[in-house]
């Protein structure tokens, strides 16, 4: 592997200069960071995992035993949300005592509850878990409802009731065409009921929309008790196989998550709720094998999770797991896929979470860019005792970009992680740190370039097609 540039010192005088890969741009852009700004805190539970309910009839996967996905799980850090839900939520059935006699249902056990209890005490990991609204009963809910309440115990962060109920009279066909927002929290009320009556404390998220963001307002405004967090569901195109779809679309996505983010957080400071979005990923349909699966569907992963973090979500859980109708299969955008005998291993967008992970940890600073261009997106993160990371995504295929980095204060030492892979579209060979993450979750960096600053300037070199996580210390 050559080395990648890092430049450190006065722009223009820098301490030392490693080889580049790729030209040299024409001119610097120059970055500011609001040190002393206050800051968006970001939740330290805000990384998040989304799976689909059948995920916990096979029995394998939530399992202290899973010592693959476990490790990969604990890697992404010791606070993170697990949800339970998706599509197969809709056909779930809670299988206390006789099995369903529906061949269709998705039998839910107690020792499946079971088994993702000790996984989650192991992780240290929250619940959202989601109950079938679509074909269930609130008898059904509040019994299972009850189970997990026991078994998970103080890490069940809430209770969803229905997965994208805003799809219910249209593309899943379970209610009328004409099923709206009112009928909606009418069903709501009744399951809820049941389920307080069983749980008297439980707690609620919802309403775990695809698109009808008026809902979420909707739900806050009707107060029920034990409502906690308000949920919805992002993707950034689709369906998997349409001819438009493409990784610049993809890496072009901030126009249209921003007015999304903007009305949550609106609804969040209006109804004082946290918002999350509990189900996300960058092509709905599974996603789209030779754009999800990429370093450029990693560097637009990283990208989100900073965009919600700014605009004040509670957190982000990328959608993942087998697919729903070839369950030998894993999703084309999964996190964290299958290498056969019960083990997993790192897909490209894990990386980027890997690295915002080891990122976010205190209060995200304002940051300006001159000149502001599209494919180069900065951020900043202040941690609680001082230390600054700064991190960066260039998104282009091609132009190389020179940063020159003004921290808003002086710092003694700066070192650099760097995310990687051959090419914008590359599917493998993906590194954080010139090292690869194994199926365990171990990973120890192969290259951080580290150096004393002599003046407050931190020149950064981002080739074509990578991240940068640039940590400084006083």
């Amino acid at each position: 592997m050559r080395r990648r540039s890092f430049l450190l010192g006065t722009a223009g005088a820098a301490l030392g200069m490693l080889a580049l890969r790729g030209g040299r741009a024409q001119s610097a852009r120059r970055l500011r960071v609001a040190y002393e700004d206050p800051g968006q805190p970001i939740a330290p539970d805000f990384m998040g995992l989304s799976y689909e309910a059948a995920i916990l009839a096979r029995g394998d996967y939530f399992t202290p035993e899973n010592s693959s996905t476990m490790g990969l799980i604990r890697s992404l850090g010791g606070n993170g949300v697990i949800r339970i839900g998706g599509n197969t939520s809709e056909r779930t059935i809670w299988q206390a005592d006789t099995p369903p006699k529906d061949r269709a249902a998705v039998a839910i056990t107690p020792r499946n509850i079971d088994r993702l209890a000790a996984a989650l005490r192991l992780l240290g990991w929250q619940l959202i878990y989601g109950l079938n609204l679509a074909r269930g009963t609130p008898t059904d809910a509040a019994d299972e409802a009850a189970y997990v309440a026991n078994a998970v115990g103080a890490n069940l962060l809430a209770f969803q009731i229905g997965n994208e109920p805003d799809g219910f009279g249209r593309w899943t066909a379970v209610r009328p065409k004409n099923y709206d927002v009112t009928a909606y929290l009418a069903e709501w009320r009744r399951f809820h009921g049941a389920i307080r009556a069983k749980v008297p404390g439980a707690v609620f998220a919802g309403p775990d929309v695809a698109g009808a963001t008026d809902w979420v307002g909707a739900l806050a405004e009707a107060r029920p008790q034990g409502l906690a967090l308000l949920t919805h569901h992002y993707y950034a195109d689709g369906p998997a196989g349409a001819p438009y779809l493409s990784l610049a679309k993809l890496l072009h996505d901030e126009e249209r998550i921003a007015p999304l983010l903007q009305r949550l957080a609106h609804y969040s400071r209006s109804y004082r709720l946290p918002f999350r979005i509990t189900e996300t990923n960058s092509i709905y349909g599974e996603g789209q094998p030779g754009i999800s699966d990429t370093l450029g569907a990693a560097l637009w992963g990283l990208h989100l999770m900073f965009q919600a973090a700014a605009a004040g979500a509670a957190g982000i859980n990328f959608h993942g797991g087998a697919h729903n109708l070839r369950p030998d299969q894993d999703k084309a955008y999964t996190p964290i896929a299958r290498s056969g005998d019960s083990r997993y291993h790192a897909m490209p967008l894990y990386y980027s979470m890997a690295m915002f992970a080891r990122a976010a940890r205190g209060a995200l600073l304002p940051t300006y860019l001159v000149p502001d261009i599209d494919r180069l997106k900065a951020f900043a993160i202040r941690a609680p005792k001082g230390p600054l990371q700064v991190c960066l995504i260039n998104s282009s295929s091609t132009q190389h970009e020179r940063v020159e980095l003004d921290p808003g204060r002086k710092f003694a030492v700066a070192s650099i992680t760097r995310l990687t892979a051959p090419a914008l579209d590359a599917t493998a060979g993906v590194t954080l740190g010139g090292a690869s993450i194994d199926e365990f979750g171990n990973w120890t960096p192969a290259r951080i370039d580290e150096s004393r600053l002599t003046s407050r300037i931190v020149v950064v070199e981002m080739p074509p097609a990578s991240a940068a996580l640039v940590s400084m210390r006083a």
